[in-house]
């Protein structure tokens, strides 16, 4: 009978700060089974095919955030299983057993003998370099040329099998692996596929998800991610407006200020004129600026935009203190070249904040466009039908700005057409600390911001430095405040693609009004 154990050493380990944790495992005779969790306690637990399994088979020694767990001699192997938090690095050492990995580990180190290897990892983003003194009869890998075997001759007449990664040189990767063996059962790389709610992203990924969001643009009358809805019929006898059977409305979202930039409220439809190629059109519904607001924070924590981890989370923590009852916020991050879901949209301000206490590290390249595509995808673009905002605290610096190593793979005119598109005014709250790098780099950073920001009628709020946006924090608030929805249904009803331009005035004095210029009617 298999008797099992959750070792009550690993129950406690769950206070370490993953970025910096790692978990060494030694048992010679059994085999390791890890599989990364994206949060929560690690945890280990061991199964033995009979004898009763207690304290004395194993040792768990911790030495501030490193832990090693060694499993001592005994008359029947022990294998293990470990659920390993996303953030800890891993070395595994047996004999005779077998090694399995599932999921995303920065640092890799694995030693068997004569056990199976298999991984399950993110395979076009991790370095890897296995080592065996025989090759293994079984090999499995991935279609393409990721990686490449070969023999390696030594001296005294030995030789060794490798197997190592194709990846270039300027690559970003989330893994390096280090794998020694002798005559291994075989050899097994598998593709990760990340469960639902998996907080990492490849930048790459934002190339497929920037053609889904042009895509969803084009589909037509569902009241999906179109932009454009589909109004009911309507009785001639109870409306001075005729619909078809299938009228499409067309949504804009603009901010109404005074001359001062305050936040003009109490607007009504009356109050607005909406002009479409020239001709005037019939407004429907209007949204105040006291609604709701869904608003996606992106902190830029890439090595080029930010010095000090401690301002970026004092500034995370104003915008969740900013948002009001009914708003919700999620907190995301360009790190190490990737994105990551700090914090999912949310109104639990506890569970906000909690989250912001465990932000990444800086860390990384700045591949900008390709992570602001990926945070808008991310959650904002299945809610066409609600007020959506997304907040970029950035230098502006991606690597297509700076000409260095790792540039987005979204060309800047595609995602500045795309935020013509979405769903979300864009603002860029922009750090001129860029400015120490010369170059003009920062000139061309905040002229493509600003880009953005005035494609998705939104605005770009500059600042000196990531220590310094205290005078920022009020002019958004005001700005989020000033937001409208407006509804309307053009006369042309022919949704052909082509670009229309929209202008949109009141008839209240003094005021100003800012929206993206037009849409695609698709």
């Amino acid at each position: 009978m298999t008797r099992a154990l959750r070792i009550a050493a690993g129950v406690a380990l769950a206070a370490v700060v993953c970025d910096a944790a790692s978990l060494v495992v030694v048992n010679p005779a059994g085999s390791v089974t890890v599989v990364v969790a994206a949060a929560g306690r690690l945890t280990v637990s061991g199964s033995t095919p009979g004898g009763a399994v207690g304290p004395q088979d194993y040792n768990v020694i911790r030495s501030g955030e490193d832990i090693r767990l060694e499993v001592l001699p005994r008359d029947s192997p022990l294998d293990l299983t470990v659920r390993l938090p996303l953030g800890f690095s891993l070395e595994a050492v047996t004999t005779t057993g077998d090694i399995s990995v599932d999921g995303m580990v920065h640092l890799v180190r694995l030693e068997t003998d004569t056990g199976a290897i298999r991984l399950k990892a993110p395979l076009r983003g991790i370095r890897m370099t296995l080592d065996a003194t025989v090759p293994p009869p079984g090999f499995v890998l991935p279609e393409g040329r990721l990686f490449r075997a070969s023999n390696i001759a030594l001296a005294g007449g030995r030789s060794l099998w490798r197997l190592r990664d194709r990846l270039p040189k300027n690559a970003i990767s989330y893994g390096a692996y280090r794998i020694k063996t002798k005559a291994p059962q075989s050899v097994e790389l598998l593709p990760f596929e990340p469960p639902v709610g998996w907080p990492l992203r490849f930048h790459w990924e934002a190339t497929g998800e920037l053609q889904t969001t042009l895509e969803r643009s084009k589909a037509s009358g569902s009241g999906d991610d179109s932009g454009v809805a589909v109004a009911p019929a309507a009785n001639e006898a109870e409306s001075d407006i005729v619909f078809r059977s299938s009228v499409r409305m067309v949504n804009l979202t603009l901010a109404v200020t005074d001359s001062e930039g305050r936040p003009a409220t109490g607007l009504a439809a009356g109050d607005f004129h909406v002009v479409e190629e020239g001709v005037e059109q019939r407004i429907g519904p209007v949204q105040a600026g006291d609604a709701a607001f869904n608003l996606a924070i992106l902190l830029d924590m890439s090595g080029s935009a930010m010095l000090d981890r401690a301002p970026i989370r004092d500034a995370a923590r104003r915008f969740v203190e900013m948002a009001r009852p009914g708003d919700r916020v999620a907190i995301y991050a360009l790190t190490q070249g990737m994105f990551q879901v700090v914090s999912p949209l949310s109104s639990d301000r506890e569970e906000l904040l909690a989250a912001v206490d465990n932000l990444p590290r800086i860390a990384g390249a700045s591949p900008l466009y390709d992570i602001i595509t990926l945070a808008y995808a991310q959650e904002i673009r299945q809610l066409p039908g609600e007020r959506n905002a997304l907040i970029v605290i950035s230098d502006g610096l991606d690597n297509q700005v700076t000409g260095q190593e790792v540039p987005s793979s979204v060309k800047f005119k595609d995602l500045t057409r795309a935020a013509e598109e979405m769903h979300a005014i864009v603002y860029p709250v922009f750090l001129l600390s860029g400015k120490r790098f010369g170059r003009g780099w920062s000139k061309r950073g905040i002229k493509r911001m600003q880009a953005l920001a005035d494609a998705s009628g939104g605005r770009l709020f500059p600042a000196e430095s990531i220590t310094d946006l205290d005078p920022v924090f009020p002019l958004i608030e005001a700005e989020l405040r000033s937001v409208y929805t407006l509804g309307y249904y053009p006369d042309n009803q022919d949704f052909d693609g082509s670009w229309r331009t929209v202008e949109i005035s009141v008839d209240v004095p003094d005021l100003n009004v800012r929206a993206r210029p037009g849409y695609y009617a698709n």
